[in-house]
Parts: structure tokens; sequence; C-alpha cells
């Protein structure tokens, strides 16, 4: 990869080795917080060396020992400037939908973080490829995509549907600005409606209620398992905060927990084991939750067994993975879809009736649905403004808070009818 501009990492601090030798710190580097030069790390090298244009200069990632960096940067400076890139007519070798992509995906490979082009991906060899991939880009009209939109509705849930339009907006508006398209055929495509159960909110289907919650954690297999079901089912942490949840981040005594990072794990290319990053939570910053008396209980059990009895880190992990360091992003899946068959919590085709992040959604349903405050809700779930909370629960007032709200209007009194008017006053003798 010498030499390779493209495998830039994801930049954090950039530390000055020399003049044009520099180390790019990752984002989950802890020298980008700390900025202490020198520390043994293992992100790359920048080496700024001549450009293909006179007075231009390139950067060039290169992984290490500086003493390798130095002397790839010193034959890059004698092999003076390379020869200028051959630029390619893209309407010379571009036709088809699936010529544009390929196009979309070599211009933004070094551009866009891996998890936006494997989405992008995804969604275009499970939707778009079949039906639109061979199309001639002269061909895709408004109305071609409107029917295509209106075909994948059908075999399609209602979010991969989105997920293929956002990617096929993308593409098309990539063609736009290179001069392959005149017009984005895809731009501000709407949804077809939902019917029947479609229509219900995606939190609506995939929360539990209490009792459900309490048949799931009697199911839990041990203390581990348990404790990560409720933490998330009980104070909504989602699931890259509790991997990333560590003992000196919970108080016990004081029944709370502090919410301060979170762990992303991105595949590995070609066999390659998984790369896991640590990052600030959702919200930007660390906020604290509350957990109940029981929840607290079962933590200390858990710490219990894990720290003082096995020996695990008292500052560490608090549900660390087999060499100490943060778990696989898949075992708290595992362990719930293990958990959902033993409860009985599953579908006719044996799913659970519930994802990790459905577990959020429980927590928020079951606060609301109990009376719990809306602004005390959307504290314990961390969201910055409750209007969030309300537009994404608003299924969990359930019909008994809407007759709770109609029932403040009962001792208005219906207006009278004249005949009953005059009446009344002839038996009063008033007229």
């Amino acid at each position: 990869m010498h030499g390779d501009p493209t495998n830039a990492p994801a930049r954090g601090w950039r530390e000055t080795v020399e003049p044009g030798l520099y180390r790019v710190h990752r984002l989950a580097c802890p020298r980008s917080t700390d900025r202490k030069s020198g520390g043994r790390c293992t992100c790359p090298y920048s080496l700024k060396v001549p450009g293909s244009a006179p007075g231009s200069r390139r950067a060039v990632f290169h992984p290490g020992p500086v003493g390798e960096a130095r002397a790839e940067r010193r034959r890059l400076l004698a092999a003076g400037r390379p020869e200028p890139p051959v630029e390619a007519n893209p309407a010379s070798d571009i036709e088809t939908v699936r010529d544009l992509t390929r196009a979309y995906f070599q211009a933004h490979q070094g551009v866009l973080a891996g998890s936006t082009l494997r989405g992008h991906d995804s969604a275009y060899r499970r939707s778009i490829d079949g039906p639109l991939g061979s199309v001639d880009l002269r061909d895709l009209t408004r109305g071609r995509v409107v029917a295509w939109v209106a075909s994948t509705a059908q075999t399609h849930s209602r979010h991969g549907v989105w997920k293929a339009v956002t990617a096929l907006r993308t593409f098309c508006k990539f063609g736009e600005s290179v001069g392959l398209l005149s017009e984005n055929p895809a731009a501000r495509l709407r949804l077809p409606r939902a019917h029947g159960d479609e229509d219900t909110r995606r939190g609506a289907r995939k929360a539990l209620n209490l009792e459900e919650l309490g048949r799931l954690v009697a199911a839990t297999p041990s203390a581990r398992v348990e404790c990560m079901v409720r933490i998330s089912a009980e104070c909504g942490l989602r699931r890259g905060e509790l991997v990333g949840l560590r003992w000196a981040d919970i108080d016990l005594q004081a029944c709370r927990m502090v919410v301060a990072r979170s762990v992303w794990q991105e595949p590995g290319l070609h066999g390659a084991p998984p790369v896991r990053h640590v990052k600030p939570p959702k919200a930007g910053h660390a906020k604290t939750v509350a957990m109940s008396p029981a929840l607290a209980e079962r933590l200390g059990d858990w710490y219990a067994e894990a720290v003082i009895d096995a020996g695990a880190s008292a500052g560490g992990y608090v549900f660390p993975g087999p060499d100490g360091g943060p778990m696989d992003a898949y075992t708290p899946g595992h362990a719930l879809k293990r958990a959902c068959v033993r409860a009985g919590l599953v579908d006719e085709s044996g799913r659970p009736l519930v994802s990790w992040h459905g577990l959020r959604h429980t927590a928020a349903s079951i606060m609301l649905a109990n009376g719990i405050p809306l602004p005390d809700v959307a504290a314990q779930l961390r969201h910055a403004d409750p209007a969030v909370t309300a537009r994404v629960y608003s299924h969990s007032l359930g019909e008994d808070r809407q007759h709770a709200a109609a029932s403040v209007f009962g001792d208005l009194r219906s207006a009278r009818t004249v005949p009953e008017t005059v009446r009344e006053g002839e038996e009063r003798g008033q007229i």
C-alpha cells in the first residue's frame, strides 16, 4: 500500500515528526486525545512528496516504522514528479446504471467512510442491479424509476426500499455531477404508503411489554447475559454503548452509570479480523443514566463473578471479549436470540420478536406506558430534544392514556336548546 493516498485513515491528530513527515493518528487512537508525541501505536505516517503538477505536493501513507517511512520519502523525493494520470472521458465507457455505479465507487473509495460504501453496495446488489443494472442511462427516466420503486415495495420492507432509493439517488447525483445525466431521476421520490400492519411504526413492532420482558430476563442463562439484556431494556443503551461500557462508568451504590463511549466494529477485508473503533456515544459526549436497585444488585453479582472470582480487570470492560478488549459486535445479538428462543418470544418463522435495538424501544415503551413523564424518558434515553422521544414513541401512549386525556372534559355541560330554556323559565315564573 506504499504510495497509495486512498488508504488514508480516518484522521484524528496529525503529529509532526519532521518537516514533510507526519504521523496521522486515527480517531480511536489515545494519542488523538492526549496529544502526547512519540507514543507507541500502529497509526501510519504521512509523507509529503512532489505531485504530478509543478508546484504541487501529494500525501503518501506509509505504515512505518519511522525509519522506513523516512527512507521511502527520500526515495520518492529522488524519483521526482510522477507522470500525470491520464484522465479518461467518463462518457466514453459509462453507458449503463451498472457502469455508473462502478464509477461512483471508484471515485469515492478513499473519500467516504467504509460503512457508507458498504451500505450503498449492499443496497445496489439486493435491489438495484437486477432490475436496473443493465438499463442504459438514456433510458433511466423518472417514470422507469417510479415503476421500479413500486415493484421493489412488493418484495422488500419499507426500510429496504428506503435504503435502495437512497443509494440510487446518490449514484444518479454523481452521474449528474459528471455530465452523464441531465437531471437526477431519483430526486425527491416518495415511497409508497404502507398498508395494514406495515403502517405500524418499527418501534411499536419491535418492543416487548413488561410481562414479555420478564420472561426474557428469566430465560437468560447467566448473570452476564442477564445484565446485558437488562441494561439495554431498562437503561436504553445502544449495542455499541453496551459493548463500550467499563466498570469505572458504573456506580452501584448510587444506581447510576455514565455512557461515555461506543464501540463500532468494521469488518475486516479479505478474511482479516474485524477492526474495532472506540468513539464517543451518539450524543457526542458522556451522559448519565439511572438504573434500578435490582439491576445494580445483579451487576454486583456479575462483578463478583467476573472480577473478584475470575480475575478480570476492575477498570476494564464490563462485558469483555476473550482478549480482555471489547467483545465482538455480534455477540449480543447471538445471546439475545438464544434467550428469545428459550422464552418463546419468536414469530412463526422462528425469528426473535425483538432485536437488540428493540430493547431500547422496550425501555421507552414501558416507561411511557407506566406514566413516566416524557422529559424524564427523554433524559433516560439521552435524547437532546424530548420532541424526538414524542415522535418516535407516540404509539406507547396507548388507548388508556388517550381516554385519560379525554376524561378531563367530562364535567362540561352541554348547551340547552331554546324550548328547554323557555320551559325551565316558565316553571320558575321568570317568563
